[in-house]
This record gives C-alpha cells, sequence and structure tokens, in this order.
C-alpha cells in the first residue's frame, strides 16, 4: 500500500512537471544537462562501454561521496580487473567530478526514482551488484533490483538525527525500504543503531566506518603561488562556503588585514552554479581580487582575495595554507568534510552547523584539531590567535592529522563486505 501511494505522488509529480521541461532547454545547459539520463535515455556511447559486462552500479550523490567512491573503484580494479563500473551521482558538481576523475567506465545521472524509468534504467545496465554511498535511500531501485536478483548494499552509511526523525515519520514504507538491502555498512555505531531503529535487519547491519577517511590527500602545489615571499605570506583557505557565508568571511578579512597586512585568502565557494553572484560580491566589497580561471599561465598572485572558481583544486590550496575554514557550517547547510585539509595537517576552523559531519567535528573540537566558531568576532580573534602564535597553529594542524589518519583500516573493512557480493567473471 505505501509503495502505491507513494508511486502514484511521483506519477502526479512528473506529469505537472512536463510541460516544464521545455523550460529547461531554454535556461541553458546547466539545467538541461543529465535531463534525458533522469528518465532512463542514455547516449549510445554510455552503454557500449559496459554494454554485456554486468557492472558494479556505484552510486554517489554528490562531490564528496564521488572521490570516496574512488576508494571503492580503485580495488575493484585492482582484486576484480575484469570488472565494469557503471559510476552515477545526483547533483551536476558530482557527475563532473566522476567525469573528471575517470572512476567509473561509464558516468550517468542517477534516475528518477519512478518505476517506469527504474526498469528502463536496469534493463539497460544489468548491473550485478548495486552500491549506495552514505544516505541514498531510493525505495524503488532497491524493490526493483531485489526482484531482478541484483543485491544492493549501502556503504559508508549514515542518519543525521534529522534525516532520522523525519524517516521515522513513515517507519513502515522505510522499514520495507531498508528490507531491500542485502547488507548495511554504517559509518559509526549510531548511525548503525538508527538504521536498526527503522527497520534494518539487526543481522545485516554492521559498523565499517567512513570511506572519506580513505580519501588520499593531494598535496600537490597549486598551479598559482599566493606567497608575496618566504616569510611574510599569512593565508586563510575558505573552503565550500555557500550563500551568507562569504559576506561573513569578507568582513572577518577586512578586520585581519589591518591587523596583517600580508594577509591573503583563497575563496572556494561549494557549488560551481554561485560563481557569478560570489564574483559580484567581490567586485562589491572593494578588495582587490583574482579569478584562478583567468590567469592564463600566470603564476603568482599578490591580491588579497584568491577566487578558486575551477574545481578540483581546493585540496592543494589547503596544503599551502596556514589555516582552514570549512564552510557550510556558520549557515545552516549541514557543513562539510574536514577531514580535506585535515589531512593536510592544516588547523580548521568551522561553524556551528555541522550536522552532516556531527561526531567528526565534536571529535575535532575534543582532540583539539579544529574550533567552533559562531561569529565574525570569533573568526577574527580566533585567526589572529593562531598567526600570532606559531607553535600553536602548527600543533593544532597536528592533531587534526592525527583524528583523520586513525582510521585507517575503513576501506579493509569496507571492501571485506563488498567483497561477499562480488566475484571475479
Amino acid at each position: 500500500m505505501t509503495y502505491w501511494v507513494y508511486n502514484a505522488l511521483l506519477t502526479v509529480v512528473l506529469l505537472m512537471s512536463l510541460p516544464l521541461l521545455p523550460l529547461f532547454f531554454l535556461f541553458g545547459r546547466r539545467y538541461r544537462m543529465g535531463l534525458g539520463e533522469r528518465f532512463g535515455f542514455y547516449d549510445p556511447t554510455v552503454i557500449s562501454a559496459i554494454e554485456n559486462a554486468r557492472p558494479v552500479w556505484i552510486h554517489a550523490s554528490s562531490v564528496g561521496e564521488i572521490l570516496a567512491a574512488g576508494r571503492l573503484v580503485e580495488e575493484i580494479r585492482k582484486r576484480f580487473p575484469a570488472r565494469k563500473i557503471l559510476l552515477s551521482a545526483f547533483t551536476q558538481t558530482g557527475y563532473q567530478t566522476a567525469q573528471r576523475v575517470g572512476a567509473g567506465d561509464s558516468v550517468i545521472f542517477f534516475p528518477l526514482d519512478h518505476p517506469w524509468i527504474i526498469r528502463r534504467a536496469l534493463a539497460t545496465f544489468d548491473p550485478s551488484l548495486m552500491v549506495f554511498l552514505e544516505t541514498e535511500i531510493w525505495p524503488n531501485m532497491l524493490r526493483l533490483a531485489r526482484q531482478r536478483g541484483t543485491p544492493t548494499l549501502l556503504l559508508s552509511g549514515r542518519f543525521s538525527a534529522q534525516s532520522f526523525r523525519q524517516y521515522r515519520w513513515l517507519p513502515s514504507f522505510f522499514r520495507k525500504a531498508l528490507g531491500n538491502f542485502a547488507a548495511l555498512g554504517m559509518q559509526a555505531e549510531e548511525d548503525a543503531h538508527r538504521a536498526k531503529r527503522l527497520g534494518a535487519d539487526p543481522l545485516k547491519v554492521s559498523v565499517t566506518g567512513n570511506l572519506k577517511l580513505e580519501i588520499p590527500a593531494s598535496t600537490s602545489s597549486p598551479s598559482v603561488n599566493l606567497e608575496r615571499n618566504n616569510n611574510s605570506r599569512r593565508l586563510l583557505v575558505a573552503g565550500s562556503s555557500h550563500r551568507g557565508e562569504e559576506e561573513l568571511l569578507l568582513e572577518a578579512f577586512r578586520c585581519l588585514k589591518q591587523r596583517f597586512p600580508d594577509f591573503q585568502m583563497v575563496l572556494a565557494p561549494r557549488h560551481p552554479q554561485r560563481f557569478p553572484e560570489v564574483e559580484r560580491l567581490l567586485q562589491s566589497s572593494g578588495l582587490q581580487f583574482e579569478k584562478k580561471s583567468e590567469f592564463n599561465g600566470a603564476s603568482h598572485s599578490r591580491q588579497d582575495i584568491f577566487f578558486l572558481d575551477t574545481l578540483g583544486e581546493l585540496q592543494g590550496f589547503y596544503a599551502i595554507g596556514d589555516i582552514a575554514f570549512v564552510g557550510g557550517s556558520l549557515v545552516d547547510a549541514g557543513g562539510h568534510n574536514l577531514l580535506e585539509p585535515a589531512r593536510v595537517g592544516s588547523p580548521i576552523l568551522f561553524g556551528p552547523y555541522m550536522a552532516n559531519f556531527a561526531a567528526l567535528a565534536d571529535e575535532m573540537k575534543q582532540k583539539g584539531g579544529g574550533i567552533e566558531v559562531r561569529t565574525v568576532a570569533d573568526l577574527v580573534q580566533e585567526i589572529t590567535d593562531l598567526l600570532n602564535d606559531a607553535t600553536k597553529r602548527l600543533a593544532m594542524g597536528e592533531r587534526a592529522y592525527q583524528v583523520a589518519t586513525k582510521e585507517s583500516r575503513v576501506g579493509e573493512r569496507t571492501f571485506a563486505l563488498l567483497s561477499r557480493y562480488l566475484q571475479p567473471l
């Protein structure tokens, strides 16, 4: 009964949306990108790369999960070299990242969770195994894959307090959905406990850890040198910022610039579609800035703000920064992964809204690798203290690094679970 209601609502929404489809083409490439794939229609080149191969289908929603999926892909190719990989993403940035890193033999947008669309996608690719990362619960995909005899796994699984409360409104529905998983490898004991309370079979639930801990840090130097000289540059790297945070960061920057004339900041918005908006904000700020996309081979920046309006380079800037700020946390966006700067030994600042990484944020604070800030005044005070005290800054970065590297067996535990359902061809 619950699936009937769910599918009826999906059908109504899709039918109501059909008249709007032409608008997606009028609004530009960003809006029409992957539209056909979301309805189960695929380019022949996408299909031919994995045709008749019964691929392993790995689904990861966005950028962080795509990078974590890369760890699984590496191990599958190492141990089962004949296996083909189909990698899907839900967001545009996730899709672009998957294309860039080349983790899958084919990369697609995840189809809409309507029975007709899902049946078409499953018939097209005929996967031998499906892997979902983190909090990807798609009821029709799980149900129809199980009916086809395709095992489905949830790996690096996570149920935040908010999603847990939401799922509990429909206990019977999500109990059935979770019952379709062959196994659930959760990030932490709390996640495993919530999965069981939502109706997952306790015999299928285990704790394997967070795959993002296994993402190797890229410490390659960025193509732009932000140092004014070898001794005086002080650099804040503000990564994954959201709307409402850039204004606060710029206000803090102005205060800090008065105290530290050599102070510079790398500003990297989370979503590429916001690049024009952030550029307009920088133009109106009165601060000097340069855009990464317009360097044209230049290698040295002396401006106040370095606007990182490209993808895939943030990790390298974390590696050369003195202090990192991780965004999505001063506004209620759930926060982003603290492990990226921690893996290169950077001291980390973040705001109070870290629901998506609550356990990690708590551990960073407890172990002294990160500091929670709530206001512009907090940002100015903490950055000032760290810039004035090199010993404190280095020690804090080392503690952040220790937190990031403590789970050295996450990949081993995760792949042990995956291997139960993956056999050589």
